[in-house]
This record gives structure tokens, sequence and C-alpha cells, in this order.
């Protein structure tokens, strides 16, 4: 569903809806998993770069989940992601928008 969403950011405007869903429901309220908080983080960088204005309070809400995970590959890659963003925006997008052919 992630994955889905975060290809098809154009075509909804329900995105941030159904990221906050996640993290309410699933980040929330039960032990979350590295697999789950690893893909909801690379979701809301892709989403943060097409849409700023709509994902940035909730990419900071994934960060900062990510960052208090008990897994230290989750931290590390929050961490790496901030700073990429943080850093070079051209840069990020490169690296985490996926490239798509010609139509």
């Amino acid at each position: 569903m992630l994955l889905i969403l975060s290809e098809n950011a154009d075509l909804t405007d329900s995105g941030p809806y159904v990221i906050e869903h996640v993290i309410e429901n699933q980040c929330n309220t039960l032990p979350v998993c590295s697999q789950l908080l690893t893909s909801l983080l690379t979701t809301c960088c892709q989403l943060f770069l097409r849409r700023p204005a709509e994902y940035q309070h909730i990419l900071g809400r994934v960060v900062e989940l990510c960052m208090n995970s008990s897994d230290a590959n989750v931290r590390d890659k929050a961490a790496m992601y901030y700073m990429l963003l943080s850093t070079d925006i051209q840069l990020a997008t490169s690296v985490l928008l996926p490239v798509t052919g010609p139509n």
C-alpha cells in the first residue's frame, strides 16, 4: 500500500490521511516492526519530495518514530535520509525518487 501511494502521489489527495492513519493505528498501538518503519520512512521521504507542504509535518513524525526505534538500522537510515534531505535536495531527489521512463 505504501509503495503504491508513493508512486501515485499525484493521483490522490488522500495520501496524508492514509499515512496519518498508519502512524496512529500501526505505530502508536502495536509494537512496530522495523520493516514497517523503513517502508514508512522511504514512502514519506518520496512523498515529501513530490509535495513538501503536505508531507513536511508527517515526515517529521516518521523520522522521530524511526530515531526512537530499537533497531539500529532503522535509526541509521532515518539519520541518513534526514541529513540528505537537509543538505542537498537535488541529490535527495535523485537518490530517493524512482526514475520513470518516457510515456
